[in-house]
């Protein structure tokens, strides 16, 4: 009874991972591996080994969202949010001088400017392409502000697009769509990622939750959101063709 038991949970780790709702697979394992009875079942090993590839991608020390309601931002027709517009000044004006003076302002704010500040600074590295740089403000910012869900699902993004793990940014975006359900592109981002999961895993079972993350996008698009759309299409036509080679 108690080896059914743990077969039913350790399918449950599975099931809560591929379906996107990481957090819960993480948290669900780790209670699993100190169950001393645990220790002898055959599955033991592999559930150690998800938790430390978790663990290796900073599960266990990610900020928490504090659950107070935070107004999110919304998203402009061109895909931008507020919260760009200090460095989008700045690629208009080339004026470095006034840059870090914005910059310095913002860090010696509240904490709200701070955490602004660092996911500034993150975007301006994303585009020196200073990848180290970029990852380690992007984290700055989502500690002092975790119920920001724009700093999680951009950091998520950014993760994706540099192919760096698809682990640390599936749990990055299931933290914006927690925050902030309604925002289209969390969930486009969503399946972006689970995409490069099946694409490098070969991993099929990841599909139905990819595509159900970007029906999830196609439904929540205002009708402003035209090159959202368009690149949500452009992701399923090359799904698609993905699958006809796969499959």
């Amino acid at each position: 009874m108690v080896i059914k038991q743990f077969d039913e949970q350790v399918q449950q780790i599975n099931e809560l991972f591929v379906n996107g709702r990481v957090k819960e697979s993480y948290t669900l394992a780790k209670a699993l591996l100190v169950n001393e009875l645990f220790a002898a079942d055959a599955s033991f090993s592999t559930v150690q080994q998800h938790v430390a590839l978790l663990e290796a991608n900073g599960y266990a020390n990610m900020p928490a969202p504090t659950g107070d309601k935070v107004k999110q931002s919304v998203e402009r027709t061109d895909g931008s949010y507020p919260e760009g517009d200090v460095l989008a000044g700045y690629l208009g004006s080339q004026d470095e001088e006034q840059f870090t003076k914005v910059i310095d302002e913002l860090l010696a704010g509240p904490i709200e400017a701070q955490a602004n500040a660092y996911y500034t600074m993150a975007e301006y590295f994303v585009l020196a392409k200073e990848h180290d740089k970029a990852m380690a403000q992007y984290a700055e910012a989502i500690k002092l502000q975790p119920n920001t869900a724009l700093y999680w699902g951009t950091f998520a993004q950014f993760i994706n697009r540099i192919e760096a793990s698809p682990y640390l940014a599936l749990r990055l975006i299931e933290e914006a769509i927690h925050l902030d359900s309604m925002n289209a592109r969390w969930y486009y981002i969503q399946g972006n990622i689970l995409l490069q999961l099946v694409a490098t895993s070969k991993n099929l079972s990841y599909l139905p939750t990819l595509e159900e993350a970007w029906d999830k996008a196609k439904k929540r698009c205002n009708a402003k959101q035209v090159a959202l759309k368009i690149d949500i299409a452009k992701s399923e036509d090359l799904l698609v063709q993905w699958k006809k080679q796969m499959l």
